[in-house]
């Protein structure tokens, strides 16, 4: 395996995390026993430029590199019992990663991630732990840049929402842990988020998101040198914004923005999104 290629699945560890994390919520509800909820979104991301190992902002190269990804998720949401959700997460794009010299694209089926989601308490806080597992069912070694890490992950979160009821806020925080199949580092996170429904068809959140890769021994098998920039596994913090609105009955359309703002061996990109969601 050449040091590009390895430098690819490093930084698509990365830059694949930043854009599977949005379509999951941090809300913490679970659905009710037969109840579906499903969400289809395209979310594009771009990036010229990264955080270094010291943290500072600097080009991607110096051959005018540049990373492009272009993906569609498919996210649902499906009550199994009361208190018991079945949680699904498949995606699939475009992914290029080009110079002035050389331009690498990659299209295909990217990771599937399964999990169950229980809801403990609901008042006043509703408390909930979720069980996932990420399966590399795009992955191919040949491809560069990779579809994922070829591994698979486990992760465990915890939930936390509450309703301000009568206000039309909520607040929800998670906290994780992913244990990384190979020589991929465990990462901590956290999220949080704080919505609002001005009106019965208009619904708005922000948040933040925080990972932290607790960087192994085996390290060196991913900080590799690709053209003049090393890639290894990095740590990010994310703002994002996000609004919806309900075209028709059931039917809702909403938007993403977000931005990395900080952070140490990663893409110092901004994702942008669309989706569609139905909950029946």
């Amino acid at each position: 395996m050449n040091s590009r290629h390895c430098a690819s699945i490093a930084l698509m560890a990365g830059i694949l995390s930043l854009l599977i994390a949005r379509p999951v919520t941090a809300a913490a509800w679970a659905q009710p026993a037969g109840h579906t909820y499903a969400k289809i979104s395209g979310i594009f991301y771009n990036a010229d430029e990264i955080f270094n190992d010291m943290g500072r902002r600097s080009q991607m190269g110096i051959d005018g590199d540049e990373f492009d990804g272009r993906q569609m998720f498919l996210y649902v949401e499906y009550g199994l019992r009361e208190r018991l959700t079945l949680v699904t997460q498949l995606n699939a794009g475009v992914l290029t990663d080009e110079d002035d010299f050389v331009r690498m694209k990659t299209t295909g089926i990217g990771d599937l991630d399964l999990g169950l989601k229980y809801q403990l308490v609901d008042n006043p806080l509703v408390v909930s732990p979720m069980l996932s597992i990420k399966i590399p069912t795009g992955y191919n070694a040949e491809y560069n840049p990779a579809l994922g890490t070829g591994k698979f992950d486990v992760a465990g979160q915890l939930l936390v929402s509450r309703s301000l009821y009568p206000l039309p806020l909520y607040a929800g925080v998670q906290f994780g842990y992913r244990l990384r199949g190979g020589a991929f580092s465990n990462q901590w996170s956290w999220l949080t988020e704080v919505g609002v429904t001005p009106h019965a068809r208009v619904f708005a959140k922000a948040f933040a998101a925080q990972t932290s890769t607790l960087v192994s021994s085996n390290d060196e098998d991913l900080g590799v040198v690709g053209g003049s920039t090393q890639v290894s596994e990095g740590d990010f913090t994310n703002l994002g914004v996000n609004v919806a609105v309900e075209i028709v009955s059931g039917l809702w359309l909403d938007t993403l923005l977000e931005k990395t703002v900080d952070g140490e061996n990663i893409g110092a990109g901004m994702s942008w999104g669309i989706g569609l969601s139905v909950s029946r």
